[in-house]
């Protein structure tokens, strides 16, 4: 904390505002670090400081640049602080990261390779320049997939490395290949006079290189401001240091538990080290929560008191609002009846007030399959935020394309669909040269058949568009002896979808394949109520209409990510489970654990009155129930805090007890209580860190070891090789069956998870 203190004056800028929070609006000059925890007014902090340097110690509003990361953000900013001020404040730059360097670049390009004319690559003309600069290299885009090459670039760009000096990085064929592309990407744009979004960044930040350049700006903008400092990736931090090293008037707002962004550049060290950076920087925290209450505001200081990359001596959050109620936990049975349980305490929330907004907050886009299910099935009206429904997402619909066409050979708009789901080069000609085919209540099928036995057609697309065909004859001949789920994971295979999107190895892919295998458990779902193929489509069709008035709905759907910043009375976070959240991916290094840790708080922190968490004993992975293990957050909340039993409407029901739905208890009825339950979990964790297990002792699913759970799997250590990234070695292994899964350390490619089934590891 700061060493001196405001005394409390009458100032229309300090009404209504605490200790810390004045100290920050009236800190005028030299660095400024606010550390501003969840719901503790950050946003009037930042205006009325703003107001206040305009209004009291009067700056020039053109001296003043804040930054922030979304349009939205600056727009509100910019809105608020000039109802705050008696002077018009247009001259002031507020703007996202990307504005601010598009307008210096526009005045001072000329001294870039890219001029002040540029235009702004999108992401699909990146990846077009991509493919012709592999095309150029003759690199084949199943080794180097365009996004994944420019996520590499992306990522070399946001550290302010070009190509020649990034090569020290460079240890492996594959990378060094990667920069080759990178140089001819940047050659390409050059020709072309154009940034792409990264661009903007990294040539901003060599301008600022120059002394003389960086000199004017620094005295143009005598005041700056960082807001969510905690998001910064390393072209950002420069910047923000060349602007700020001669005056040092830099105030930067931030809480580096809020750090969640580090998968996309994100630097939590940038705030870490502030101090360090500027050591006479005064330290302001904002630790009253105008947002939760007690109990879930203990339930966050505990979690993420587990992690290493914090600030130093950084104090708890507080609140006035009361003691507030005990935070539920449940542990259903199985995914589904955990969403039935969910949806049901949520009728009930909206039985005693319709008007009371509820957000059901999850780890990943595929978790909201089950929960959209269950809603439709009771009518009710959710908002799917930042995404797109479950069954109407592209990879989703692909598949759904190759079974509708299965069932009904005569359905043209699939066939149009799945012909090129994955790229077959299938352009408008050839499609209109095979629809063109089609016999007279004929199928696109047969018009395709006839159409390859004219010859007419050559090259891959004759050899991509006979396998095609070739799927589709087997598929009529093996869907009853396949079923619904061996159809759905053949489709999947056979197609050579799930191949694309594993060669594509992106982030994008992987989250594309978690919707393709939560498709597959709904399949499997469905046929364990003996529905088939046609009853299942059927299903879907009505699970994906979207007549609902979703605006009204006060019930919200979304993922940790998408609700950073906002607030609920009643928060739901489901999939409180190993492998979920955390993510599979993510806990396998302490820095990806500690972000899923801070993510995590983020979620409690969203909640206002009450907070429930629920996990499921069981989970279909891929089609194959499996037995899951609860996450390891759960054990960093104390029992006292999830005490019970909570009333939920008339009724009252003990947390965590596996109850099904509809079950009903009375105050000290109904057997075990909250603590019994969390000692069945830690007991969970206990047996699975002890080095022997009683026999017949149930084994946790998905637990990483480097010893496999499979007895067919590889042990670690083995030497496999693979048909897409050569030769490696096995590092661990996960799951059993279908589900088994490597982690394989690949001499030219890094690290990688791959699935046994789909992998075509051969041992050596």
């Amino acid at each position: 904390m700061s060493g001196h203190a405001f005394e409390p004056i009458d100032h229309p800028l300090l009404r209504n505002l605490n200790a810390p929070q004045r100290e920050a609006v009236q800190h005028a000059h030299g660095p400024l670090l606010i550390l501003a925890g969840a719901g503790s007014g950050k946003t009037t902090v930042i205006t009325r400081r703003i107001a206040w340097l305009i209004e009291e110690e009067g700056v020039h509003p053109g001296s003043i640049l804040a930054m922030t990361f979304t349009n939205k953000a600056a727009e509100e900013m910019r809105e608020r602080v000039q109802r705050l001020v008696s002077v018009p404040a247009a001259q002031m730059w507020v703007s996202t990261f990307h504005s601010f360097c598009t307008r210096i670049l526009r005045r001072e390009g000329e001294r870039t390779p890219v001029g002040r004319d540029f235009v702004i690559f999108d992401p699909a003309d990146q990846k077009s320049l991509v493919r012709q600069v592999l095309a150029e290299l003759k690199l084949p885009e199943k080794q180097f997939h365009p996004k994944k090459v420019l996520e590499l670039i992306s990522d070399f760009k946001n550290r302010c490395l070009l190509p020649e000096e990034a090569r020290e990085e460079a240890l492996d064929p594959w990378t060094r290949r990667v920069l080759e592309v990178y140089d001819l990407y940047q050659k390409g744009l050059k020709n072309h006079r154009a940034c792409d979004f990264d661009d903007l960044l990294l040539w901003t930040e060599r301008l600022f290189r120059d002394p003389v350049l960086q000199s004017a700006y620094a005295d143009r903008f005598r005041y700056i401001l960082v807001d969510e400092y905690q998001d910064t990736n390393r072209a950002q931090y420069l910047l923000v240091q060349h602007l700020a090293r001669r005056h040092h008037n830099l105030c930067v707002v931030g809480d580096e538990d809020q750090s969640i962004y580090g998968w996309r550049g994100a630097d939590i060290r940038n705030i870490l080290d502030f101090q360090q950076d500027f050591p006479e920087a005064v330290r302001i925290e904002l630790l009253q929560n105008y947002r939760s209450t007690k109990k879930i505001l203990d339930a966050a200081s505990e979690v993420i008191a587990n992690n290493s990359q914090r600030v130093e001596g950084k104090g708890a959050l507080t609140t006035d609002l009361g003691e507030g109620e005990s935070i539920v936990f449940k542990l259903a049975d199985e995914g589904r009846l955990e969403a039935e349980w969910v949806v049901q305490r949520i009728q009930e929330l909206r039985y005693l007030d319709r008007d009371t907004k509820v957000a059901v907050l999850y780890r990943a886009n595929w978790q909201s399959r089950q929960l959209e299910e269950a809603l439709r099935a009771q009518n009710m009206p959710y908002r799917l935020v930042g995404g797109v429904k479950f069954y109407e997402r592209q990879e989703v619909k692909d598949l759904i394309s190759y079974l509708r066409l299965i069932s009904n050979p005569f359905d043209l708009v699939s066939f149009r669909r799945c012909v090129n789901a994955p790229s077959r080069g299938v352009g408008p000609t050839t499609l209109g040269k095979i629809e063109g085919s089609i016999p007279d209540g004929g199928t696109p099928l047969e018009g395709l058949a006839l159409l390859l036995r004219s010859g007419e057609l050559k090259g891959r697309a004759q050899r991509e568009l006979g396998k095609f065909l070739d799927l589709f004859h087997r598929a009529a001949s093996e869907r009853e002896a396949l079923g619904l789920t061996g159809l759905v994971k053949w489709a999947l295979q056979e197609s050579g979808y799930l191949q694309s999107l594993e060669d594509e190895a992106t982030l994008e892919a992987e989250g594309r394949i978690r919707n393709l295998e939560e498709f597959l458990s709904a399949a499997a779902e469905s046929e364990s109520l003996g529905l088939r193929l046609p009853e299942f489509l059927d299903r879907i069709t009505l699970a994906s209409d979207t007549d609902q008035l979703e605006e009204a709905a006060q019930l919200s759907l979304m993922t940790i990510h998408c609700a950073k910043g906002l607030e609920f009375p009643f928060v739901f976070v489901v999939g409180m489970e190993e492998d979920v959240f955390p993510n599979r991916n993510a806990r396998e290094t302490p820095e990806g654990l500690e972000e899923e840790r801070r993510l995590f708080y983020v979620a409690i922190t969203r909640a206002q009155r009450r907070l429930t968490l629920s996990a499921a004993r069981r989970r279909r992975i891929m089609g194959t129930e499996m037995l899951s293990m609860p996450s390891r957050f759960l054990r960093e909340i104390s029992a006292e805090l999830l005490t019970a039993p909570i009333r939920w409407g008339t009724e009252i029901y003990q947390a965590g007890e596996g109850i099904r739905p509809g079950s009903s208890f009375t105050r000290g009825a109904g057997g075990a209580s909250v603590a019994s339950e969390l000692q069945r979990i830690r007991s969970f964790f206990d047996r699975v860190k002890a080095p022997a297990m009683e026999p017949g002792s149930p084994e946790p699913h998905p637990v990483e070891s480097s010893e496999p759970q499979d007895a067919n799997a590889f042990p670690a250590d083995t030497r496999v090789k693979s048909p897409r990234f050569g030769v490696g070695t096995i590092l661990a292994a996960s799951g059993r069956g279908e589900g088994l899964t490597y982690t394989v350390r690949f001499d030219q490619g890094g690290d990688k998870r791959i699935m046994a089934r789909f992998g075509g590891l051969e041992r050596l």
